[in-house]
């Protein structure tokens, strides 16, 4: 049995190629990273690798995560600029390093020495990108847009895996940092348990910690669903209790079996899946809690 899932319904490119490699015998890690690739490469996506949003300085700096599901070994970039497949680049410190975070110049120097070729501003930063900047540069009091594309994937061995990539938010302060490379809170994945991926408000998923709990529920027997509104609710609540009011915040996941989920605290949120005898198709997901009406519904 294989199986994959990936955020939003632009990831629907992403679980079709990545459907493909896994049909064809391929592994996890191949079909995550390729997926995703076609999404970094594709600029109408104003949250993911080329075309994405711009920080506060008029840059364009990537993030990106990796992690095997057979050995628990991540690899993740931060604030990367210069490269259109950061999720590649962060494969590669898994793989050819026994670091785990390369961060910025470092990471950008690494990907060189590794033979990734650099792709010019004039190539990454497109005109609408450019645009959106400079209309609100001097009016947005606040950053805005947080999604990321987060996908995990099953192949026909039984091996789980996790990657993600994004641009983070519109105007966020240079060397900002979400939750998509922070394991535990943007990304986890355990073979023989389950993988999960976050997109939503960085800070907030990274203070509850969502993908981690997610797969661990999973792990003390609760199905991918369950799980995945657990977290979800818990999270959202707590950040009430706290004083906070919640933002945006998504799940996706897939237990050991191939079973898939979402979850989320907004209107709007959709997630693409394929598997084994499934064609890939796009889900919509009905809010387990409306951080806009504060009421379960």
């Amino acid at each position: 049995m294989w199986s994959v899932i990936a955020t939003w319904p632009f990831s629907l490119q992403c679980v079709e190629k990545g459907g493909e490699i896994l049909k064809s015998g391929g592994c996890a890690l191949d079909a995550a990273e390729q997926g995703i690739h076609l999404v970094e490469t594709d600029p109408s996506v104003d949250c993911v690798g080329r075309g994405g949003y711009l920080n506060a300085d008029g840059e364009l700096a990537l993030d990106a995560a990796v992690m095997d599901g057979d050995t628990l070994k991540m690899g993740v970039v931060a604030c990367v600029r210069g490269f259109e497949h950061p999720v590649s680049v962060a494969r590669a410190v898994m793989e050819k390093t026994k670091h785990s975070i390369l961060v910025g110049t470092y990471a950008e120097a690494f990907a060189r020495r590794m033979g990734f070729q650099e792709a010019p501003p004039e190539y990454m930063i497109t005109d609408t990108a450019r645009r959106k900047y400079e209309q609100e540069k001097n009016t947005r009091t606040k950053p805005s847009g947080h999604d990321t594309i987060g996908c995990v994937a099953l192949d026909q061995a039984g091996s789980l895996c996790v990657a993600t990539s994004t641009c983070g938010s519109n105007l966020r302060l240079p060397g900002r940092v979400g939750d998509t490379p922070i394991i535990g809170s943007g990304f986890y994945a355990q073979t023989g348990v389950g993988g999960a991926a976050a997109t939503g408000l960085g800070e907030d998923i990274m203070r509850t910690c969502c993908s981690f709990r997610t797969v661990d529920l999973m792990r003390n027997g609760m199905s991918a669903q369950d799980a995945v509104n657990t977290v979800v609710l818990t999270a959202h609540n707590t950040l009430r209790q706290c004083g906070l009011k919640p933002d945006c915040i998504a799940l996706v996941c897939m237990d050991a079996k191939g079973n898939v989920a979402g979850a989320c605290n907004h209107k709007g949120f959709a997630y693409a899946c394929a598997r084994e005898g499934e064609e890939a198709r796009v889900v919509p997901v009905d809010p387990i809690i409306d951080k806009d009406e504060e009421q379960e519904v």
